[in-house]
């Protein structure tokens, strides 16, 4: 088995520390592809402690409205796998923070699954989640991952019985995906957050890998709800939907990543001595 590359590993010290981690998720080439990656880069400087890159997809069945637009509007203008490895590249040399990407299995066997896995490597991608992979196909894909030396995370969900979330996590190295609430991505009604306390512990009773949330976490209040929960949160259709308004949307997203940065980063208590 290849070692992991130096971008994987440090984000396995990044999942393993302990603060939870937070991700913030753009797809590669919204709003276009320059906008894109600075945007990704202004992620970084404004609280996201690793960057989750999106591979737009014309059938995302995963996501609800928001980012399934964004994908719509980075397909429209040509965006292609080029301008994923690309935007890869830079964000992680230019913001030195882990990069992951998300894509569905269609994209990734039309370009090829290992020149993905080894493109992406050397771009300075510290793994690639397929969400809609299962069985023998994610073993497949661990696999190609492992031998690139990148991380290979796998979805899970709370529906899953304890044989199915068995064979999932065996398929999965650096990260399990499990979702903060059982619905597609852009969710804001409330959460179930016992439900999701006792998800995560029935998940961790199969897995030692870090836990990451997502899907449902709305909110900066939220996050905070999830965090005692989780190795790490990814943020996605909150900062999606202000960025598909234009205008001030950018800064808009900027600032509730900065709360959303603060929710899982309290001030520490201070104590007065009595008189």
């Amino acid at each position: 088995m290849t070692d992991l590359t130096p971008h994987a590993a440090a984000l396995t010290d990044l999942l393993t520390s302990p603060r939870p981690a937070l991700g913030a998720f753009l797809p590669a080439g919204f709003p276009n592809w320059t906008a894109g990656i600075d945007t990704l880069a202004q992620f970084a400087q404004h609280g996201a402690d690793f960057l989750e890159v999106g591979v737009a997809h014309h059938t995302a069945a995963l996501d609800g409205p928001d980012i399934a637009e964004a994908y719509a509007t980075a397909l429209g203008q040509g965006a292609a796998m080029a301008h994923v490895i690309s935007t890869v590249r830079l964000t992680a040399a230019n913001t030195h923070k882990p990069v992951v990407v998300m894509s569905y299995w269609q994209p990734v066997h039309v370009f090829g699954p290992q020149r993905f896995a080894e493109e992406l490597a050397e771009a300075g991608a510290a793994g690639v989640m397929i969400p809609d992979l299962r069985g023998e196909a994610a073993a497949q894909w661990h696999t190609i991952a492992a031998a690139a030396g990148i991380h290979a995370p796998q979805f899970v969900s709370r529906r899953d019985s304890d044989a199915e979330l068995q064979q999932t996590v065996a398929t999965a190295s650096g990260w399990i995906y499990a979702p903060a609430a059982d619905a597609r991505t852009g969710f804001q009604g409330e959460l179930d957050i016992p439900g999701l306390h006792a998800f995560t512990s029935r998940l961790r009773e199969h897995t030692s890998h870090p836990i990451v949330a997502g899907v449902g976490i709305s909110t900066p209040a939220r996050a905070a709800m999830v965090a005692p929960y989780a190795d790490g949160l990814v943020i996605g259709s909150p900062l999606v939907r202000p960025l598909l308004q234009g205008g001030e949307g950018r800064q808009h997203a900027l600032d509730l990543l900065t709360a959303f940065a603060q929710a899982l980063r309290p001030a520490p208590q201070t104590w007065t001595l009595p008189a």
